[in-house]
């Protein structure tokens, strides 16, 4: 439809004022002005006083209890930022083999972690565990919760993902790659450069032999409802019991493997795992640390994390 033009405009304004109605003008007439740009929408984070945070219902029906780990990213001093390896801190930067994530790769504002990565991590930007120094927060069996964002249109972007994710401490330090666990809590999984497609991917991994032997849960991709909006607040869980892992959307839960020492898991997978797979997970000496991580070019905004046990 054509723009009137200010001639115009006032002609019609005269005539409709004739018949004594009023209107407004709603809208710059004419191409000299132009449109402001719209801004993005901040969304902060939370801060919670630890005597305040709410036992969700995942862990409150398996018995877990107490909150034995947990970061709201008021401040980034919970990051071993200068890369010690000292006691005393939350996340650290090592990472196997002797490199640290830079600096630059993350940040805390309004209570919110900004988080990418450094290239060819594979995700692994900060940790529960300093590999440096063989120190830190390691944990067997809980409820394994964060709350984050992304944007999910930056797939197309990036090789990796944002992370949410275990892995065996010895093998960690140790790099022996005998026999190691990897238990995935949430992988926004692209499979590289392309867009993302709304799975929840959660993947327990028994791995052996340098990574010759790999078997893994046939269950672990789930799709999300269409109208989930990923910029926004979600909550990511793994119920992780003796011989039982559960993936939880918004404390949801949306698929569920068992495994013991005798039997092969259910679902058994494909190719079939034998009997004990997953059982590492139980029989690892110092369990397993957690991981967050991203790219530079797809960022995660982190929340918070916890951690309940019994």
């Amino acid at each position: 439809m054509k723009r009137l033009l200010i001639f115009d405009f006032l002609i019609v304004k005269k005539e409709f004022a004739k018949l004594g109605i009023t209107i407004l003008l709603v809208a710059s007439v004419g191409t000299g002005v132009a449109q402001q740009p719209k801004k993005e929408k901040f969304i902060g984070g939370s801060s919670t006083p630890f005597g305040k945070i709410m036992q969700p219902q995942p862990a409150k029906k398996a018995g877990y209890k107490k909150l034995t780990f947990y970061d709201d990213f008021d401040s980034i001093n919970s990051i071993d930022k200068d890369s010690t390896g000292n006691e005393g801190f939350k996340w650290y930067v090592s990472r196997p083999g002797g490199a640290s994530t830079p600096p630059e790769a993350y940040s805390v504002s309004n209570s919110v972690l900004k988080l990418t990565s450094s290239m060819g991590t594979q995700g692994w930007a900060i940790c529960s565990y300093s590999i440096k120094k063989n120190l830190g927060h390691s944990f067997r069996y809980g409820y394994f919760e964060a709350r984050f964002r992304f944007d999910p249109s930056l797939g197309k972007n990036s090789r990796w993902f944002p992370t949410w994710w275990s892995y065996s401490v010895r093998n960690s330090i140790l790099r022996k790659k005998d026999h190691w666990a990897e238990l995935d809590f949430f992988e926004a999984y692209t499979g590289g450069f392309r867009d993302y497609d709304g799975a929840f991917v959660g993947t327990v991994h028994d791995w052996a032999d340098s990574s010759k032997i790999h078997y893994q849960n046939s269950n672990n991709w789930q799709p999300l409802p269409k109208d989930t909006d990923f910029n926004r607040w979600h909550t990511y869980g793994c119920l992780w019991e003796p011989g039982k892992i559960t993936w939880y959307f918004d404390d949801k839960p949306l698929m569920t493997v068992t495994y013991s020492a005798t039997t092969p898991p259910n679902p058994v997978g494909n190719p079939p795992a034998p009997a004990g797979t997953y059982s590492i997970l139980d029989t690892d000496p110092q369990g397993m640390l957690l991981i967050l991580g991203s790219t530079p070019e797809w960022p995660m905004y982190v929340d918070w994390v916890r951690v309940w046990q019994q």
